[in-house]
């Protein structure tokens, strides 16, 4: 088993890291010389006069002038001389999309070294793990801290809107800003906060913070305000029909829809260009919520609809806090339950989840409605270990593991349809062979789809044959090719958490900048509040640091998928000989998706907003 391994890796090197159009430099026309390069990023307002890479931020040198040859105009007997036409410069259009330097070849190479030589001594090395691992009935035991003061706060019926307003003041501007400021995404606030700071901070705060987005969100806090408004004013409970939601619908395949749904949008039809179109989607987040706010009991969209929240839901397994019960056994002598229908110190829970038996971060939406409804004080907030909820046995759904699989696939989609390998190699000549073949064009959304759906569906298939593969090579025939199929999804969630980290710091850091500036004219009308509107758009850390950073991640993603991938197959097959064997060709999956990840990384990669 192990010579798969070897094949894998020597496969792997033997691949190209820099392809030919990632090469700096450009090519120019014959008749143009170009006299003037600079950065995209404009760094310290510095100038070159030949191609290359920014020594600040390390993105590849664009030209700005341009030598012009003799005008025809000038040929034929015009108004100016040839000879001073001839020495002329004039300013070169800004190219469309930036181009931000991806990991250096030394960078790439350790990591891969470093990725193989983990993996290796992490799943061949370490002891069996602990007997307590495979027995489902006993939970596997974390450290936690709990935070009292928070905790003690969390009992105040202020304590949610106060963590919402700031949030909602915020998603107000960038729909005003969306709608009515500049159209031009880099001169308009929208696109940025939304785009660069909203969807890398969520990320993050799903690892540190598990759900807090949901404690804060401005969708659900809009209509829920209002509907208990309207029911405070006719004095009765918050307006709502109160309908079951449909059986049919308990499922996460709407949030899996919606979740693609938003990604086509935002790479398809380039939502982060548009601050329009990131408006309407922020309006339709609150519509949706709203509709099933009135129609549904409780907060239906959130527990079966909302991509984001299952999005984070997820990631929140991996997350260091929680909202969990002090005491197993007194939620067990409870008789009210109050945490899950509520009563007057606090609403029931609106995803219908009840504290006695909650083990998982994955629907809990931190909204603290338990901590002030339970009469025994037995609901706290701690801090704990990462990947508590993945470490011990959990609950496994089929529809969970289609979700995780999307988010793995979504993830790294998004890495592939930002470098010119898919905007420039793949695209655009799939386009012109489909055009030549039918005999008409059938468009840059049609081609892109297709793509996406073509990648999707070949990831999912790669990843059904390894898990063939693992029931193989364990020789156990009592778990059917169903039960590895979810099982390991769960497995690979730490690879997707730590390729969407490393892949988001480029994004945040090389454009987190551009936030400074737009707080001054936050919508593009020739403001400058604070006087930051002429701010140098300039990289927030080193490169050589952000490279490290990106490579520590996609090895802790690895390390995290191996430790819980050894757990998973020794809790399955209770077989250490099947277990090993087994885990040979889980490792080779985990290898090939963090090798990935890696090549990824090391592409350039285009600027999510202009």
């Amino acid at each position: 088993m192990l010579r798969i391994l070897i094949f894998v890796i020597l496969a792997f090197v033997a691949l190209p890291v820099t392809p030919a159009w990632a090469e700096a430099g450009a090519e120019t026309p014959a008749e143009e010389q170009i006299s003037e390069w600079i950065c995209p990023m404009h760094c310290d307002g510095l100038t070159f006069d030949h191609a290359g890479d920014c020594p600040v931020c390390g993105m590849h040198l664009v030209p700005h002038k341009k030598m012009t040859g003799v005008a025809a105009d000038a040929e034929d007997g015009g108004f100016f001389d040839p000879e001073m036409v001839a020495s002329a410069e004039v300013v070169v259009p800004k190219p469309q999309r930036a181009l931000m330097p991806g990991l250096s070849s030394v960078h790439f190479y350790v990591g891969a070294a470093l990725l193989t030589l983990l993996t290796l001594l992490l799943g061949f090395g370490l002891p069996q793990p602990d007997v307590g691992s495979r027995r489902t009935a006993q939970r596997w035991r974390y450290p936690r801290l709990e935070l009292t003061r928070i905790t003690r706060l969390a009992k105040s019926r202020w304590f949610q809107p106060a963590l919402q307003l700031p949030v909602l003041l915020a998603f107000l501007l960038v729909i005003f800003a969306g709608l009515f400021g500049n159209p031009d995404p880099a001169r308009n606030i929208a696109p940025v906060l939304t785009w660069n700071i909203w969807w890398m901070g969520l990320i993050f705060f799903a690892f540190f913070a598990g759900e807090i987005w949901c404690t804060v969100c401005p969708w659900m806090a809009i209509p829920d305000w209002l509907t208990r408004a309207a029911g405070a004013i006719r004095k009765e409970a918050p307006l709502s029909l109160r309908r079951p939601w449909p059986k049919q619908l308990k499922n996460l395949y709407l949030a899996i829809f919606g979740f693609l749904a938003v990604t086509w949008l935002e790479l398809a039809y380039e939502a982060p260009y548009r601050p329009d179109l990131t408006a309407w989607m922020a309006i339709s987040m609150v519509v949706g919520a709203g509709v099933t706010l009135v129609v549904f009991e409780k907060n239906s969209f959130c527990r079966w609809v909302c991509p984001v929240g299952r999005v984070t839901g997820q990631y929140g397994t991996t997350g260091m806090l929680e909202i969990r019960r002090k005491d197993t056994a007194t939620c067990h002598r409870c008789t009210n339950k109050d945490c899950l229908h509520g009563n007057e110190r606090g609403l029931p829970c609106p995803t219908s989840e009840f504290m006695g038996a909650m083990n998982e971060n994955t629907y809990c939406t931190m909204c603290t409605e338990c901590i002030k409804s339970c009469p025994h004080d037995n609901v706290a907030i701690n801090v704990r270990t990462p990947l508590a909820d993945l470490m011990g046995p959990h609950r496994r759904r089929v529809e969970e593991a289609w979700f995780l699989l999307m988010i793995l696939g979504i993830t790294v989609f998004h890495g592939l349809a930002m470098i010119p390998l898919w905007t420039h190699d793949i695209v655009p000549p799939a386009r012109e062979w489909i055009e030549k073949t039918t005999g008409f064009d059938v468009g840059y959304l049609v081609v892109f789809t297709v793509g996406m759906v073509a990648f999707l569906a070949a990831l999912v298939g790669v990843y059904a044959i390894f898990c063939a593969g693992i029931r193989a090579a364990s020789g156990n025939i009592a778990y059917r090719f169903r039960d590895f199929f979810v099982a390991h999804a769960y497995d690979i969630l730490p690879l997707a958490l730590a390729y969407h980290l490393a892949h988001n710091s480029l994004h945040f850091f090389y454009e987190g900048s551009k936030l400074v500036r737009l707080l001054s004219d936050p919508f593009g009308w020739g403001w400058n509040l604070f006087g930051t509107a002429d701010w140098p758009l300039t990289m927030l850390v080193p490169m050589e640091i952000l490279w490290i950073a990106q490579v520590v991640l996609v090895l802790s993603g690895q390390v995290a998928a191996v430790f819980i991938t050894r757990r998973t197959l020794y809790r399955m097959l209770g077989n250490r000989r099947q277990a090993q064997r087994a885990f040979v060709v889980a490792a080779v999956l985990l290898m090939l998706l963090s090798f990935a990840s890696l090549w990824l990384l090391n592409q350039p990669m285009e600027m999510r907003t202009a």
